[in-house]
């Protein structure tokens, strides 16, 4: 699993790639505002092919939702990519 972090505020959201079912799917996570461990906030529902593609189409939404989100709440603004899951 790669990762790919970018601050935002005061909490850095970060991008996981993983190879899972013979594809290559990301996830971003935030810190939990309360309490420990992680959020996760967005995922591809579709596998790419490789490594790569994965990791570029998860920062570009990792970028997107990056501005969008508060801080506060931990709310993602509504956003939708094909093929991605914001939570």
């Amino acid at each position: 699993m790669t990762t790919f972090s970018l601050s935002t505020r005061s909490d850095p959201a970060t991008l996981h790639v993983f190879e899972q079912d013979g594809g290559w799917h990301w996830g971003i996570t935030v810190p939990r505002s309360r309490g420990s461990g992680f959020k996760l906030v967005a995922y591809s529902e579709t596998p790419f092919p490789e490594e790569s593609r994965a990791r570029d189409d998860g920062a570009q939404t990792l970028a997107t939702i990056s501005t969008g989100r508060n801080s506060d709440t931990d709310e993602v603004s509504n956003y939708s990519r094909h093929g991605a899951c914001v939570q």
